[in-house]
């Protein structure tokens, strides 16, 4: 072998083979990149052209993987989606108010993160949102009602039930969204407010709902005093007054006819 031979062997034998990334990790990437510049802008003022430049690729490159501007946007709803209800199933805690009141901490922790995108994706009532950004926003919900039941010991809710969380869920929602825009109020200082909002509303949907009732009994023997909703119990007691009680004690005196 010539010396030309070898030095050209060698170079053949240090030169590292041409890789190109997996299909599947290729669209990752431009999946995490499209999520941060819907962070950056609205979905409507983004082109194919925008998301292309980002992810470093061209349009073909791109139409490669998504089919349009649309199908990316689905691709980035449905991650989204994925990384709320992926934290919030993470949470164990020593009592269901406890449990409602981490999981409001890490939801208002994700809007925060997701900021630029969550009214896109998660808003209630966006009408201009894609339909994908709808459909990714509804899975969050059902998986909400979900895990709201499972924590309070209800393994199918009454349809009563259910219209009461998903009111709820809309509230917290809406809730949210109207935070971002000033911070105000206090953001923990909201997050107990709509803790406590989902405990008085079933209270008050009790008298006509049997399960709700039965679950309510479970709930408060489950509940240590220190807890948020023993908060809210003393809370609503101490709202009683003197004149108030008389009043109370009246409401409570009469005979339905």
């Amino acid at each position: 072998m010539s010396d030309q031979d070898a030095g050209q062997s060698t170079r053949s034998r240090k030169r590292p083979p041409f890789r190109r990334l997996s299909s599947d990790k290729r669209r990752e990437e431009i999946i995490a990149t499209a999520i941060e510049v819907f962070l950056a802008r609205p979905e409507d003022e983004v082109s194919i052209d925008d998301l292309a430049g980002a992810a470093g690729s061209s349009r073909s490159s791109l139409y490669r993987y998504f089919d349009n501007k649309q199908e990316l946007y689905a691709a980035v709803a449905d991650r989204v989606a994925s990384t709320v209800i992926e934290r919030l199933d993470q949470v164990v805690a020593d009592s269901p108010s406890w449990d409602l009141m981490i999981r409001l901490h890490i939801y208002f922790d994700f809007i925060e993160e997701y900021e630029g995108i969550v009214s896109g994706v998660l808003a209630v009532g966006s009408g201009r949102a894609p339909e994908a950004a709808r459909h990714a926003a509804q899975r969050v919900r059902d998986h909400i009602v979900k895990i709201t039941c499972a924590t309070l010991n209800v393994k199918k809710p009454s349809r009563t039930m259910e219209m009461v969380l998903r009111s709820w869920i809309a509230g917290v929602e809406w809730a949210g969204v109207e935070w971002l825009k000033t911070r105000e109020p206090d953001r923990a200082d909201l997050q107990q407010i709509l803790a406590r909002q989902l405990g008085s509303t079933l209270i008050g949907a009790a008298p006509t709902d049997p399960q709700i009732s039965e679950m309510l009994t479970w709930w408060v023997s489950v509940e240590p005093p220190d807890s948020p909703f023993g908060v809210l119990l003393r809370s609503v007691a101490g709202l009683v007054d003197v004149r108030m009680f008389a009043d109370v004690a009246r409401m409570l005196g009469h005979q339905e006819p």
